[in-house]
């Protein structure tokens, strides 16, 4: 009898444990009320391209920061202060309404669905307070982002200040905020799926273009008056042999990063490529190098439990200092492929797609071309930007989108 009571109550005792961590998970890692499964709650399915109307989309010659889904189906710009979203494929249109007190001061699509973050500024005294949106154009539902509690996701800075950038990655659902005052030093903010905000510790304060690692909880940043690239959590800049100058041109889905070698000099935002380098991480020595690590921590953490009791206070104090910094990896390898160009063209004029391959937009000729292949693509009007699949420009005052071949 006292066995099976042993078992009776080992039995219960599991049950408890299985049920306490469950709720924990339900409750606090899976939490429908979390705002980053929200964002990625709507996914853009291919088939669309086929529900396409020919539908003609004006766009107001006032219309302002033009910004396109990335299926092309949704269109965003300011008119009057006014924050406007278009369907392409009905022509509908609806106004995004802020509180008042709120004035807009970035908004950009998430990559792969037709969800727009927006990031709102309310102004005082002395700072500014950036609370942030996302906007789900497929429900036509604004929500405020905030945690489980009802607090906001917000951050406070010079008055000055305004956001600049906004990365998302699809597959970590990790947020990354730029924001910085014009000419000035810059910030990175990130948001997790817990809805924390973190400043990001960057080794530059006058920062250019960001971009997500998008398999990773890391970014990619330049530093303008360095001419250099970084990627958050690394000690060093990434190196690329024989190029003294370099820019961040973007990563793709697969996590391989497009670098820019600089012709002459280069101003904030502005600056001729005359080659462009794809570099893919060296999986193997990025492995060792983390091996190489933990081993580090093991043997630290064994001579940690080996002294004396009268010195924990102190070690206890040490250890929370390190432990508040950020995780530091040295240089991380990549293997790198150039690909040279014919001419040294604008850094605004090159794109990578999703799927890693580069197109250069000539205006003066109105193609763009595909560098891999040097397939020419034709669109008519005014070159607006790159979406998946397609080219996106404005003719007569109309949204004109090109397919891609």
């Amino acid at each position: 009898m006292k066995a099976v009571k042993r078992i009776i109550a080992w039995v219960c005792i599991s049950l408890g444990v299985q049920i306490a961590v469950l709720y924990y998970v339900d409750t606090y890692l899976f939490s429908t009320e979390n705002v980053s499964s929200k964002i990625v709650s709507t996914k853009v399915e291919d088939n669309k391209k086929n529900r396409k109307s020919n539908i003609n989309i004006e766009v107001p010659e006032n219309a302002q920061n033009k910004a396109l889904s990335g299926d092309g189906q949704y269109l965003a710009y300011v008119e009057n202060e006014r924050l406007k979203i278009v369907d392409t494929y009905s022509g509908d249109e609806e106004n995004i309404e802020l509180q008042e007190g709120l004035h807009m001061s970035f908004y950009k699509w998430a990559p792969d669905r037709n969800i727009l973050l927006i990031a709102a500024k309310k102004k005082s005294d002395e700072k500014a307070k950036f609370i942030f949106y996302s906007y789900d154009a497929e429900k036509r539902e604004k929500e405020k982002l905030q945690n489980k509690n009802g607090e906001e996701t917000c951050f406070t800075a010079p008055r000055g200040t305004e956001v600049e950038d906004i990365e998302l990655s699809p597959f970590t659902n990790m947020i990354y905020i730029k924001s910085g005052l014009a000419g000035g030093k810059s910030n990175i903010h990130k948001i997790n799926i817990m809805q924390k905000l973190d400043k990001v510790d960057t080794k530059v304060d006058i920062i250019g273009d960001i971009k997500i690692i998008p398999n990773d909880d890391s970014i990619a940043y330049e530093s303008v008056n360095q001419n250099k690239v970084y990627i958050t959590g690394c000690e060093n800049s990434i190196k690329v042999d024989g190029v003294n100058k370099a820019s961040l041109i973007d990563v793709d889905d697969n996590d391989v990063i497009y670098v820019g070698e600089i012709e002459g000099s280069s101003e904030q935002g502005t600056c001729k490529i005359k080659n462009v380098y794809r570099g893919v991480m060296d999986k193997k020595l990025f492995a060792t190098k983390h091996k190489d690590s933990d081993r580090d921590r093991e043997k630290s953490t064994e001579s940690k439990h080996k002294v004396k009791k009268r010195n924990t206070s102190t070690l206890k104090n040490k250890e929370s200092v390190r432990e508040s910094k950020p995780k530091t990896r040295e240089n991380i390898s990549y293997r790198w492929d150039r690909m040279p160009l014919d001419k040294s063209v604008d850094k605004k004029d090159i794109f990578v797609s999703r799927d890693g391959k580069i197109y250069i937009n000539d205006n003066l000729k109105g193609v763009v071309i595909e560098l891999g292949s040097n397939t020419e693509i034709k669109y008519k009007g005014t070159f607006l930007q790159m979406y998946d699949g397609g080219i996106a420009s404005i003719s007569e005052g109309k949204l004109v989108e090109t397919l891609l071949k």
